[in-house]
């Protein structure tokens, strides 16, 4: 015989078994994610593999001659900085969720990635070729002091300050968790840091930067700087 119920109702087998089924549900504690599936770890295989690919961008900087030696001497510099520009104002522009509609807010972070890889490259092309053309001695590009030009040592630490922003994105989804979320900020966001010690760098060693250069760098830090009060206002 069916009991009443509390409603008032007659409360029927099925209506029973549909409430045990609610309640079984109801006690199973909630799902974890432990990392989004759409940035699992790299295999060893694709960590080296990129290694390789970096010391050979590298070595072919150095390698280069002729009319390309000339180009990259003069503007693998500019391209790396200007790309790496892009790149953090991009990474900026996929944390406006109230701004971007979701799809932009995709592009623009595998535009952030392209751009990220393209910078880093020249960057390594330009300490290629500037060791190469004797104009900064190997030990000093990697250790960032024994030239007796500070100026170069900021560009050093900017290369190393984007390395570190690149492994902590290709490690993304290791992070990605309640726990090591802040440490990834942090540890990404010394790309921040990076960028300006590559601005100054930029702007003041080696030969005088042309007129659109400065235009380039002064556009990039205001852009960069409005996307930052931006997104400071909207947490507040």
């Amino acid at each position: 015989m069916s009991r009443p119920s509390t409603y008032g109702t007659v409360a029927t087998p099925e209506a029973e078994a549909l409430a045990g089924v609610r309640d079984e549900t109801a006690s199973v504690p909630p799902v974890v994610r432990t990392g989004p599936p759409h940035t699992p770890p790299p295999r060893p295989v694709a960590v080296v593999a990129g290694v390789v690919l970096a010391g050979g961008v590298l070595v072919s900087g150095g390698l280069a001659g002729g009319a390309l030696r000339g180009f990259l001497d003069r503007m693998a510099g500019v391209v790396a900085l200007v790309a790496l520009s892009v790149a953090v104002m991009l990474g900026l522009a996929t944390a406006l969720r109230g701004l971007l509609p979701p799809r932009a807010r995709t592009a623009a972070q595998h535009l952030h990635r392209a751009f990220g890889v393209l910078g880093v490259g020249f960057l390594l092309l330009h300490i290629g070729v500037k060791v190469a053309g004797g104009r900064v001695a190997a030990t000093a590009a990697a250790l960032g002091w024994g030239s007796g030009d500070a100026l170069v040592g900021l560009g050093t630490l900017a290369c190393y300050l984007f390395l570190l922003a690149v492994a902590t994105g290709v490690w993304r989804g290791v992070f990605a968790t309640r726990r090591w979320i802040r440490p990834f900020r942090i540890l990404h966001g010394a790309s921040y840091a990076g960028w300006l010690t590559a601005v100054i760098h930029g702007l003041t060693a080696g030969r005088t930067p042309a007129t659109w250069v400065v235009a380039a760098y002064a556009l990039c830090l205001t852009a960069t700087a409005a996307a930052l009060v931006h997104r400071r206002l909207r947490r507040r």
